[in-house]
């Protein structure tokens, strides 16, 4: 059946005689079908993928971080995980990609990603 893919013909008089006792279960898979078709995760993002943990960002560009020391793209769960163990370590804050000091104004921050800039980082340019 071209719906549901549980089922196959051998021809369109063949699956008129079985489409009565078909349709509700068909009618099933293929929403499930739908379904898993809609809410399935992409492979991955224009933004590529964590450099810490592998996993493709998330399209919500709330949901991650963009270190200006190194030009990368960080998940909120790294950076989270990150903040966490300086915090309870009582460490410096760093980026967590390249160990680099968080920068504490807008000024440092400027100036990290104009270095970037610099550097022909086509991150930074952007």
């Amino acid at each position: 059946c071209d719906d549901c893919d549980l089922v196959r013909y051998c021809s369109d008089k063949c699956q008129q005689e079985h489409r009565p006792h078909h349709g509700v279960m068909c009618k099933e898979r293929a929403a499930e079908l739908r379904d898993e078709k809609l809410f399935r995760q992409p492979d991955g993002s224009y933004l590529g993928d964590c450099p810490i943990c592998c996993l493709p960002l998330s399209l919500d560009i709330q949901r991650a971080m963009l270190h200006t020391c190194c030009s990368k793209w960080i998940c909120d769960g790294c950076a989270f995980a990150n903040k966490l163990r300086e915090i309870e370590a009582r460490l410096q804050q760093t980026c967590p990609f390249c160990r680099h000091p968080s920068p504490k104004t807008d000024e440092e921050n400027n100036k990290n990603k104009m270095r970037r800039v610099a550097a022909n980082d086509p991150m930074a340019i952007r």
